[in-house]
């Protein structure tokens, strides 16, 4: 995990988002540990912002702490990653139902834009590239939603989900699919239809989480006899 010089600002608020940028860049995976000192050491900060931006993800499900162990990166069962990607389906449909009552041209515009963006890194295989713009596509229709609890809600949930989302091999697998479902997710907003909005963005998530839970059944079933 590669960590840059961190300038004072918000420092807690700045290790959250290493954090998060190298769960999502499968720098870090499920069950990787965190050194609070060498993390502090690498980013040139003392270890009090480290420790508040831990305990945060901690009580947020992201990371584990084990007494006399240490800090981890929360491992997953293909239950609970069930359990997420339907609790995040739901979210999401609510978010896009909101989102239709809302958006404007230009908000489509933006989001059309980063659509055909995902096309472009599609066709060059950059899986980093797919990452970041799949969150920022989401996190965008979430603010588009102006339901700030759900965005609340979204946030902490998909922050969870990072870790997976930095192992899950269907960016590649899938990556000229991308563009395509998403592209569909914005059809159907410029449609100004709410119920096929949420329909759309429903299948796809779900489609997505029934993918990851496969993954992750295969890891545990290869982790068990391996005896690792």
């Amino acid at each position: 995990m590669k960590v840059p010089f961190l300038k004072r600002e918000n420092l807690r608020d700045a290790v959250i988002r290493l954090i998060e940028e190298a769960l999502l860049m499968g720098e870090l995976s499920p069950g990787s540990r965190i050194v609070e000192a060498e993390l502090a050491r690498q980013a040139g900060i003392s270890r009090g912002p480290v420790r508040e931006a831990i305990q945060q993800l901690v009580g947020e499900g992201v990371l584990v702490q084990y007494p006399s162990r240490g800090t981890f990166v929360v491992q997953w069962t293909p239950q609970a990653v069930g359990e997420a990607y339907t609790l995040r389906a739901v979210l999401e449909r609510l978010a896009i139902q909101e989102a239709a009552k809302r958006a404007k041209p230009e908000d489509i515009a933006q989001l059309q834009a980063i659509v055909d963006e995902m096309a472009v890194h599609a066709r060059d295989g950059d899986n980093r590239a797919l990452v970041r713009l799949d969150v920022r596509f989401h996190e965008q229709l979430y603010a588009l939603s102006g339901h700030s609890l759900l965005q609340e809600v979204l946030a902490r949930l998909r922050r969870r989900l990072y870790a997976l989302m930095g192992m899950d091999e269907g960016y590649m697998l899938h990556k000229d699919e991308m563009a395509r479902d998403h592209q569909r997710i914005v059809d159907a907003l410029r449609a100004g239809d709410p119920a096929l909005a949420g329909e759309v963005i429903s299948a796809h998530i779900l489609a997505v989480g029934a993918e990851v839970v496969e993954q992750v059944r295969r890891r545990t079933e290869e982790s068990d006899e391996t005896g690792h």
